[in-house]
């Protein structure tokens, strides 16, 4: 009787399934009107994929040597950097932003995210990728007496194929000797956030950063949250003109608190979003003794030439809480393109228009200034003509203090503006021009601040003090050529070629001084390893050509990346004094 049951509940089960199964389909069928994704799957290489017909088979002891060297991604990683899921519709814009966000992690140098149709309907996505070669020992070499080793850093991009990176630093921040170390995810507990920490022992204290970040996921990511915390004790390099002539490095101490918290939402169709945000920002800065020393950590003061002493005056201490109110709007797309800043790697390039802007009010109940916070953004890049990209970037920040006498309320305004444009004859051509200007500037300052003509951003074969300014314009303009030479299945080699133009400009800083037009030019090779990567490393030597009265021979110059074009970053020496908050800028929220 019980058997009699059981097979009475199958057929049973069996042929309610059979009736509901058309129905299912065909409301799958409406649902996903192009079908659903029924599997995905994960398939990793290692950074060199032995056997593959674009390696050297001469070469395959080196490239198995450092497989075994480099642990390969983990599959969930991988997965978990998806836009798309078992179940979810097909939509090819998710599979190309899924593609696109694995190629931007550096530990990932090539992705592909295909699918593949299946004959009841259905779809399998496949991807694929190839590992970044992710453990580096990078260099610090200083050209201006010589050329010398004055820092080191160890990073490792992918700990153990896990996606989370350590790097330890002994190495020179505004000409002084700094340790420290940075540990992050870019998946913490398994899921898309991001977090980082960083501690560094500075010659007059500690200093030390935390982030919490949520990207944007994709270009259909409807929100991102990021937050911030950093403090510590620095000396801020000034270089002081001496009555004999020359410069003279002194230290001048600063104690910094601040933290931001941010969340921006997108609304809009892919390709046109609008963006709103609110952040909470603090920031708490003095200047301990209010003196310029002579050896970095306050105990020998330094006369200043005129008055005979070595205080700093002018400077505002800053004890502020705000809310900044954010809007923005962004019309972006993104094309492939090879050998553009990479030696001969293939690049998400953005084209399209962003703006944005925040307005921030300071908490009277929180604070003790009571002040006003101004900021805004432009970035926009397109192809003027199949053989030319060009882009601009701008950024301005400002604040109006209440209270203060008349003209006197508007302080500390920063600006960056650049602008670029790259040209190469075909996709195939080995050459690329680029061309590019940089305009940086501080008026009114309140807070420590200098610029110097001679460093990587701006005026190459200058030492790195030279001119010591308020305002600067460099342009540059620069030939790169793909060599494919000694060995171009192992790694990618390139040459350079610039000529780089300046000028500096005075302003309300007592050290400052106008300069001369100064003309430099050089040359240098680029390096990629593995073949393909993005990650480019630049050896340049530069010397003075004209308009140079501080000459010092040939420059050499060694980094990591462009120091101009789109992929250049915020001035280093424009940031150190900037009080733009993070979260305050639509621009550094990661996607």
């Amino acid at each position: 009787m019980l058997r009699f049951r059981t097979a009475f509940a199958l057929r049973l089960a069996a042929a309610a399934l059979a009736v509901l199964a058309p129905r299912a389909g065909a409301a799958q069928a409406d649902a996903c009107p192009d079908g659903a994704i029924s599997e995905i799957f994960i398939d990793p290489s290692d950074v060199f994929e032995v056997g593959s017909p674009d390696l050297d088979p001469r070469f395959n002891w080196a490239y198995r040597t450092a497989n075994r060297l480099h642990p390969r991604t983990n599959e969930g990683v991988i997965r978990a950097e998806l836009l798309v899921r078992e179940g979810q519709c097909y939509d090819p814009a998710r599979l190309a932003d899924s593609e696109r966000t694995l190629r931007s992690m550096s530990f990932i140098a090539e992705a592909d995210v295909f699918g593949v149709r299946q004959p009841d309907g259905s779809w399998h996505v496949v991807v694929k990728t190839r590992d970044e070669w992710s453990t580096r020992l990078e260099p610090q070499v200083n050209g201006d007496e010589g050329v010398g080793l004055t820092g080191v850093e160890f990073r490792e991009d992918n700990l153990w194929g896990s996606g989370n990176y350590i790097s330890a630093f002994a190495k020179e921040s505004q000409g002084e000797r700094v340790y420290g170390g940075v540990a992050g995810t870019r998946q913490l507990l398994w899921t898309p956030w991001d977090a980082e920490i960083a501690l560094a022992r500075t010659p007059v204290g500690h200093s030390y950063s935390q982030r919490l970040a949520y990207p944007f996921r994709g270009e259909t990511g409807r929100w991102a949250f990021r937050e911030q915390v950093e403090g510590g004790e620095r000396n801020f390099l000034f270089f002081v003109p001496q009555e004999g002539g020359g410069l003279r490095r002194t230290y001048f101490e600063e104690r910094r608190r601040a933290f931001d918290v941010g969340a921006v939402y997108r609304v809009g169709p892919r390709g046109s979003l609008t963006l709103f945000g609110v952040a909470l920002a603090g920031d708490w800065t003095e200047y301990p003794d209010g003196t310029l020393s002579a050896d970095g950590d306050g105990s020998n003061p330094m006369p200043l030439p005129g008055d005979g002493s070595g205080s700093v005056t002018g400077l505002d201490t800053v004890s502020s809480v705000r809310v900044v109110l954010l809007a923005g709007q962004r019309n972006v797309r993104f094309v492939r393109r090879r050998s553009l800043d990479a030696v001969h790697g293939s690049e998400d390039v953005r084209l399209g228009v962003e703006i944005e802007a925040g307005v921030g009010r300071s908490l009277p109940s929180f604070s003790t200034d009571d002040d006003l916070s101004v900021t805004a953004g432009l970035a926009t890049s397109a192809y003027l003509t199949p053989q030319m990209l060009a882009g601009v970037r701008a950024t301005a920040e400002a604040r109006r203090l209440y209270g203060a006498e008349s003209g006197e309320e508007w302080r500390n305004l920063f600006g960056q503006f650049d602008a670029w444009a790259y040209y190469r004859r075909s996709e195939e051509s080995r050459h690329t021009w680029v061309a590019a200007a940089t305009v940086v500037g501080g008026w009114r300052t309140r807070v420590p601040f200098q610029l110097t003509l001679g460093n990587r951003t701006g005026v190459r074969g200058l030492p790195a003090h030279a001119y010591p300014g308020e305002r600067r314009a460099v342009g540059t303009l620069e030939h790169r050529m793909y060599l494919g030479w000694p060995y171009p299945r192992l790694f990618d080699i390139g040459s350079a070629a610039f000529v780089d133009v300046g000028r500096v400009w005075e302003g309300g800083d007592p050290f400052s001084r106008t300069s001369p037009v100064v003309v430099t030019a050089g040359a240098g090779l680029r390096f990629a390893f593995p073949p393909g990567s993005r990650r480019t490393y630049r050896l340049d030597f530069a010397y003075p050509v004209s308009g140079a009265t501080d000459r010092r021979g040939v420059q050499v110059i060694f980094g990591v990346g462009q120091a101009v074009g789109r992929t250049a970053n915020e001035d280093a020496q424009l940031r150190r004094s900037s009080r733009r908050a993070l979260s305050a800028s639509l621009f550094s929220f990661p996607d």
